[in-house]
């Protein structure tokens, strides 16, 4: 009985890993300007964590937009920059949204942008 139990676990291990279970997606500039177009914009300048996983762009019309990876899909959202506080310590980057729904993001720099310095300081561009 245990053998087969787990011979069960092992084949839907295998089968899971067949169907991309293992998937790594990752973001890279020409995805965040793809998602961006998607919503009709254009992605004037990024940050991207060094893991890929998450990443925050300034867009031409002065919003920002949040990425992250969720599993193998992508999930991006737009939002107002006065609808977000962004925080800069040392080489880490929080931003808390004005939509207490959404959750934080949180990511680290090897070294900040102007344009997000610029946004951490409340300063506009």
């Amino acid at each position: 009985m245990t053998a087969a139990s787990a011979g069960v676990v092992v084949f839907m291990v295998a089968v899971a890993f067949v169907l991309g279970f293992r998937a790594k997606t990752r973001l890279d500039e020409e995805a965040l300007r793809q998602l961006a177009a998607n919503e009709g914009e254009r992605s004037d300048e990024a940050v991207i964590a060094a893991n890929g996983k998450v990443a925050l762009a300034r867009l031409a019309s002065g919003k920002l937009m949040v990425v992250r990876v969720m599993g193998a899909d992508v999930s991006a959202r737009l939002v107002a920059a006065s609808a977000a506080r962004l925080r800069l310590k040392r080489d880490k980057l929080s931003v808390i949204f004005a939509d207490t729904g959404y959750p934080p993001l949180h990511m680290r720099l090897s070294e900040a942008p102007p344009w997000i310095a610029a946004l951490t300081a409340g300063e506009a561009e």
